[in-house]
């Protein structure tokens, strides 16, 4: 008789499958995030032509999406295997453009010769209200799918999707203008003609006020 141990096998059903599934997505998570975060650092690198910048909105966009994975294991609240991948990809796409566009504005108003304090104020005043109403935008397109949906699956993405475009948001409005104040300095260095036009400026104030011959 063969002995059990040497045959070959093969295991079958929704508990293997699901193994396979969960193994399989922590090993893409890992890849899809890596890629989808360098394409964003190289996408904001070429439009601000910085080097510090990229870092401190991926960092802010990726806090966000941390705290928001976070929620769930203080709630006690089960995820499907995917949700990990979608919401790491899915929040990071539509809430970056957030903290682009108030670094969009701080930029200008330090690039027009403006202090640190006075751009990232102005910067913040003319940007939230923007940002405040796509990020509600976005709650709301989601929250009514997750509420009302009777797969388990997609309401627990829609839910994570809604939370996720809220905190975001209070963490661009919130943290992101501490930290441009916080590494100004460094920004005003690793950024190329960051602050150019404040100098022009005052080269032609100089020039205007010495008396002509």
């Amino acid at each position: 008789p063969c002995e059990m141990g040497k045959l070959p096998a093969m295991l079958v059903g929704e508990g293997p499958l699901t193994k396979d599934l969960i193994n399989i997505t922590d090993t893409d998570f890992k890849r899809v995030s890596a890629v989808s975060i360098g394409i964003v650092f190289v996408i904001i690198l070429l439009l601000f032509k910085s080097v510090t910048i990229p870092v401190i909105l991926v960092g802010v966009i990726e806090f966000a999406i941390f705290v928001n994975m976070g929620i769930p294991f203080y709630t006690g609240t089960k995820l499907p295997f995917v949700a990990s991948i979608v919401i790491g990809t899915i929040q990071l796409g539509a809430t970056v453009d957030y903290a682009i566009l108030m670094t969009t504005r701080y930029q200008r108003e330090r690039s027009r010769g403006a202090g640190k304090f006075d751009a990232i104020t102005t910067a913040h005043k003319f940007s939230a209200q923007s940002i405040i109403v796509s990020a509600l935008s976005f709650f709301a397109a989601t929250i009514g799918v997750g509420l009302y949906s009777n797969i388990d699956m997609i309401s627990s993405l829609c839910i994570l999707m809604a939370r996720g475009a809220l905190i975001s948001m209070a963490v661009v409005i919130c943290i992101l203008p501490a930290m441009l104040w916080v590494f100004d300095p460094l920004i005003c260095v690793t950024t190329l003609h960051f602050t150019g036009k404040k100098e022009k400026t005052s080269k032609n104030e100089i020039s205007k006020e010495q008396p002509s011959a």
